[in-house]
């Protein structure tokens, strides 16, 4: 039995109660067969909103976000979780507790395949109903359900072929036909599926900005540019000139900067999709349903622990926190430098709650260090009573909208992609527009990127990524695809540093012994090396 494969029957009900729902309504779920469900129009508009939802749920807490994170120079995990947690550490100290067997990798590999299995039953069926034809508003919403699939699928394996490489490609050839071999795919087969996706999606999504779940054109043209930096160079889709095309094509008065950075994370915000600087953003509210949980993972212990249960926005469990890389001024051997407005945005340093100033108790060890602020919800705490639908006020269930695209992301990978072109003059000016506002719209002149050479715009665009996309999710990825995984993160994780076990092998996680067992299309020969 195929393990992603039985994933089929179980992903309707992963997709939220609204598709479930609504198949269930009509016919009892074990009396549909895939083509009815998926050659119905009416069924399909419900699943495609529920791979949203999906999507959404597949980053949420630890195996959604804070374990793509640490064990990077950006974060790594607090002293008590690495000495509490035996299924843990492996993830910053790259050592042999990061193995195929680790409950917390079958997870993270396991969450992205209910909405790939569903995203392509869903484009297999919308095909099939685009080749018959229709009047003109009919293969329109077929054209944009399948946009909206597309881009969901792309997603999905976008992350999967960065972190895992090659994996298995779901591409059905008809409804009638879905027993397909789940073998892992060569790279140029994988990321050719990612691109024809995305390529779609930019054709036929919605124009305009984002207003709802749904992404639009904009996304995927992102996405597009991001796939021709970020692929591996043996899959062949790595030309830093066709993603200039995508982030040009992007950047032409549809999106801009958000004059205060501070207000892309406030959230007494009103913004809703609404900032012109988000690309695709992912909607979460403080309550039980729609929230991420990440402050759980981020917060302090110590006020975690001090008497208001978890009803203090300041709480948590150190899982994740900064590294002193990330939280240290330059002078000091970190990225910060002086006057920089994302720091206090992005980071915690003073810890003072209900009128009461904490300090480091002699067992809180790294519990009141620099911690990450950028998704505190101050929504959930007890002093916060007004804001309504938080029937359970916790920090587990803080809900800040979650910007993943962002303009500012797009107007780096520009510049990045300019300078390895030989256009660095024209790369720092665009830097220098995302600097000034984090200076408060007045960019001192000894702050001004200048007289750059290829090599020192290479090393100092990492870092300026660091400062503006802190804890955003994209920190490994850019260390896998520009090459400076072992290096950096050797330097500036701690725990890394310490085990000093890191070694290049550790750029892809290991394929889960749950899906080597039972997945007959695979074998133990088919393990990432090194694992």
């Amino acid at each position: 039995m195929k393990t992603i494969h039985t994933l089929l029957v179980s992903s309707l009900c992963l997709l939220g109660t609204t598709s479930c729902q609504d198949f269930l309504d009509k016919e009892p779920q074990s009396a549909l067969t895939a083509n009815q469900i998926y050659s119905d129009l009416n069924r399909l508009e419900p699943t495609v909103d529920g791979l949203y939802v999906s999507f959404r749920n597949s980053k949420v807490a630890r195996e959604g976000f804070t374990f793509y994170m640490i064990g990077t120079d950006e974060a790594q995990q607090g002293i008590k979780e690495m000495i509490t947690y035996s299924s843990q550490p492996g993830f910053d100290y790259y050592n042999g507790q990061l193995n195929s067997s680790l409950d917390k990798i079958s997870a993270m590999w396991k969450s992205k395949w209910p909405i790939i299995n569903t995203s392509s039953l869903a484009i297999c069926g919308l095909t099939g109903l685009e080749e018959k034809g229709g009047d003109e508003a009919t293969m329109q919403k077929i054209r944009e359900l399948k946009a909206n699939a597309c881009f969901m699928r792309a997603m999905s394996m976008f992350e999967l072929a960065m972190h895992w490489g090659e994996v298995p490609i779901v591409d059905f050839p008809s409804l009638e036909q879905t027993d397909i071999e789940y073998t892992r795919r060569p790279l140029p087969e994988v990321w050719g599926q990612i691109f024809d996706d995305f390529t779609y999606a930019s054709q036929n999504l919605a124009s305009g900005r984002q207003t709802g779940p749904r992404a639009t054109k904009g996304s995927a043209l992102a996405m597009l540019g991001k796939l021709h930096m970020y692929a591996q160079v043996e899959s062949g889709y790595r030309d830093f000139e066709k993603a200039i095309g995508y982030f040009e094509e992007i950047n032409d008065g549809r999106y801009s900067l958000e004059p205060d950075y501070g207000t892309l994370f406030d959230e007494w915000g009103t913004l809703e999709f609404n900032s012109p600087e988000s690309v695709y953003e992912i909607d979460y509210e403080p309550n039980d349903n729609g929230r991420s949980g990440w402050q759980w993972d981020m917060g302090s212990k110590t006020l975690g622990q001090a008497g208001y249960s978890e009803e203090c926005y300041l709480g948590g469990w150190d899982v994740i926190m900064p590294t002193v890389y990330m939280y240290s001024m330059q002078e000091d051997g970190g990225v910060w430098e002086e006057g920089d407005l994302r720091r206090n945005v992005n980071l915690r340093y003073e810890w003072e709650y209900d009128g009461k100033k904490y300090t480091v108790p002699t067992d809180a060890i790294d519990e009141l260090d620099p911690h990450i602020k950028k998704w505190e919800d101050r929504r959930v705490d007890r002093f916060a009573p007004d804001f309504p639908n938080v029937p359970n006020r916790s920090y587990y269930r803080v809900g800040k909208n979650y910007p993943m695209i962002r303009f500012a992301d797009v107007l780096l990978c520009l510049a990045e992609c300019l300078n390895e072109t030989g256009k660095t003059e024209e790369a720092m000016k665009i830097v220098n527009d995302v600097r000034t506002r984090a200076w408060g719209g007045n960019l001192p002149a000894d702050k001004k990127w200048t007289g750059f050479s290829k090599e020192q715009f290479r090393t100092e665009i990492l870092n300026e990524r660091l400062r503006e996309l802190c804890f955003e999710g994209w920190r490994r990825m850019d260390l896998i695809r520009t090459g400076q995984f072992v290096k950096l993160i050797k330097e500036r994780n701690r725990w890394a540093k310490e085990s000093g076990t890191i070694e290049d092998y550790h750029m892809r996680y290991p394929i889960p012994d749950s899906e080597i067992n039972n997945n007959s299309a695979l074998t133990p020969d088919d393990q990432n090396p090194g694992y």
